[in-house]
């Protein structure tokens, strides 16, 4: 439900507002004067703000100015609602921030439409903000990822260019260094895919693939990686495992990688990591 604040000295235009959005989904609030609006801001958490301009003490322009200054609220829509007319005096109240104006007489039609806009146009935004925090926090684990099998390749590789190093160690050493670089890889294609998700550029190339071949594949991929751990990877494959469905093999390949990858990683030492194949009664 969305939270409408209606900024107005006089009551009776607050009535009016209330009568005509009566049947919308909407929580209205009501402040009488400038100052009780932006007091009670943080109380309402209004998703729109209808502004009357002319208000004594601050007056709406004022007000909207004011809003528009703070960083947790310049976002929220602000309709005025003015009984001015000449161009002059609405270009006013949009340079002042607002985002739309509404005259008086306020025509109940018209009231609903802009509403909706302005709502719809928000939405919008709080969706793009919600993006663009998830990238970040994506990217970020990433970024962190990355940190850890780089780190392993570089001492790794520090290790076996020193003279004192056992050569008995070096096999050893070189499959810890290419399972860091598998891991590496895994979260640059990771970085890849998001890219291409977001311009759109994402395309499934569907092919028919045996699926327990593709999981017989991933896990060997992981086999020496779990060893490291004690671990041992168990698929349970069903009869008619080698039945060919319809899937984009890399992308499925990569998302058998990432859980086999998260489950050597979180999963204690001398464990056994179980992978099961089953299909659903609806083919």
């Amino acid at each position: 439900m969305y939270s409408i604040l209606i900024v107005d000295d006089e009551p009776d235009n607050f009535d009016v507002i209330e009568t005509f959005l009566s049947n919308q989904d909407y929580q209205l609030h009501y402040a009488a004067s400038g100052q009780q609006a932006i007091a009670c801001l943080d109380i309402y958490n209004p998703d729109l703000i209808l502004l009357d301009v002319m208000m004594p003490g601050i007056n709406g322009i004022e007000v909207c100015q004011q809003i528009k200054t703070m960083s947790k609220w310049q976002a929220i829509p602000i309709i005025m609602v003015t009984a001015l007319s000449s161009k002059s005096d609405l270009a006013r109240c949009l340079n002042t921030g607002a985002d739309d104006f509404i005259s008086k007489p306020v025509n109940a039609v018209e009231l609903r439409a802009r509403i909706d806009s302005m709502l719809r146009i928000k939405q919008q935004y709080d969706d793009l903000q919600a993006l663009l925090k998830l990238r970040e926090d994506m990217v970020k684990m990433v970024v962190h990822d990355l940190r850890n099998p780089l780190m392993g390749i570089s001492l790794g590789l520090e290790l076996l260019l020193s003279k004192d190093y056992p050569k008995e160690k070096q096999n050893l050493k070189l499959a810890q260094i290419y399972s860091s670089a598998q891991a590496l890889q895994l979260l640059i294609d990771d970085l890849l895919q998001i890219a291409l998700l977001e311009s759109g550029k994402l395309r499934l190339n569907l092919t028919a693939v045996a699926l327990g071949n593709l999981i017989q594949s991933a896990t060997s991929n992981f086999e020496a990686i779990a060893a490291q751990k004690n671990q041992s990877l168990v698929s349970q494959l069903p009869a008619k495992s080698s039945r060919a469905i319809l899937v984009d093999a890399t992308m499925m390949h990569r998302v058998l990688d990432n859980l086999l990858s998260n489950a050597i990683k979180f999963s204690p030492s001398n464990s056994q990591i179980v992978v099961k194949l089953e299909f659903t009664t609806s083919g």
